[in-house]
């Protein structure tokens, strides 16, 4: 099994590897807080600060804000917390980590393996047993386990009234993805996430996927097309359960073909378009949304302004996209956020639990 690369690591892959499907250049990576044992509940003050591919704007945040060892010039001190979250980590959410939802399944080269892991967050005690579930898949391509910075994000959602996972999956073939393996390790997690979230008070018949950065192109997939990927992981853990999610959300991420790396494409898919033409056409969105056989899923999506890795002008391709099949879209540009501080708008927050379904605040 692949070694598990910290924060710093992955924040410095995430940039380079989205530089690679989207033309953006490097970044530096954000500090984040030592993780919690495997498979213990943990308090949501030992979730990781800072998400993404990107380093925010302001410094990342803490738990509590710092106390100066002197009184410093008039005015007010910076937020520490991202506006989603103005109490920073002071939310009682559930916490249950690395969850196994598949077997051993190849994960790079040499015969190596891995075995995929989803996290989940819930109300500490929900009066209802009907929470939505949301599933978060992150960015790449890099290899599984890159899924903790979207650990605050799903916490505050949680917090909303949803039971909320965060899923590993296999992005590139580099480290066993490709088609139709990427795809179909994002079904199981939503299969998974519909057989597991009732322990925790979720509907499993309510099913919100959520795909950041490069996540919203195998997201888009698994939402818009009519075969269910689910049955083409045989490791996955979930024997029962559709694999499609009932809405789908894409949060600054790419979804066109036309917006990733023609060469990563070409591997991707075992062969060049020409060479291959099936499995091209299974991952493209432009033929999956005029395909029929069943319900069209609402999609919302959100782009910022300062995002040089999926401009607003690469959502509203498709949104428009969209809405000339008759899909329920609404796409939403953020003013000055960016690939990474978008994660912790409270629009972005609201725009998810408002799809999900959660009427906790």
């Amino acid at each position: 099994m692949p070694a598990r690369l910290g924060p710093p690591a992955l924040a410095i892959l995430l940039a380079l590897a989205m530089a690679a499907c989207a033309g953006a250049g490097p970044a530096t990576p954000n500090p984040a807080a030592s993780s919690p044992a495997p498979g213990q509940p943990t308090p949501s003050t030992s979730l990781p600060s800072s998400p993404g591919a990107l380093p925010p704007a302001t410094p990342p945040a803490t738990s509590t804000p710092a106390t100066p060892e002197a009184p410093g010039p008039a005015g007010p001190p910076p937020p520490p917390c991202g506006e989603a979250d103005p109490t920073c980590a002071s939310l009682s959410v559930r916490q249950v980590r690395d969850i196994d939802f598949t077997g051993p399944v190849p994960c790079g080269p040499d015969g190596a393996s891995c075995i995929l892991r989803i996290d989940a967050f819930a109300p500490p005690a929900p009066a209802a047993r009907d929470l939505p579930i949301v599933v978060m898949i992150p960015g790449g391509p890099l290899p599984p386990g890159n899924r903790g910075y979207l650990w605050e994000l799903a916490r505050i959602v949680a917090s909303r009234g949803a039971v909320v996972f965060t899923a590993d999956y296999r992005s590139s073939p580099t480290y066993g993805g490709g088609y139709p393996a990427t795809f179909a390790d994002v079904a199981c997690a939503v299969r998974f996430a519909r057989q597991k979230a009732p322990e925790l008070g979720g509907d499993a018949g309510r099913v919100t996927l959520v795909g950041h950065s490069f996540g919203g192109f195998p997201a888009a997939v698994v939402a818009l097309s009519a075969h269910d990927f689910a049955t083409d992981e045989p490791a996955c853990l979930a024997s029962r359960g559709d694999g499609h999610p009932d809405a789908l959300a894409g949060i600054a991420g790419v979804y066109t073909l036309d917006r990733i790396g023609q060469d990563f494409l070409a591997t991707f898919f075992g062969g060049d378009r020409a060479s291959a033409p099936d499995a091209w056409a299974a991952g493209d969105v432009t033929a999956l949304v005029r395909r029929t056989g069943r319900p069209a899923p609402p999609v919302r999506l959100l782009a910022g302004t300062s995002d040089p890795v999926a401009p607003p002008t690469t959502m509203a391709e498709f949104a428009d996209l969209l809405r000339a099949a008759g899909y329920d879209v609404t796409a939403t540009t953020l003013d000055g956020a960016t690939h990474d501080t978008i994660l912790q708008k409270l629009a972005t927050v609201d725009a998810i639990a408002r799809l999900a379904g959660a009427t906790g605040q």
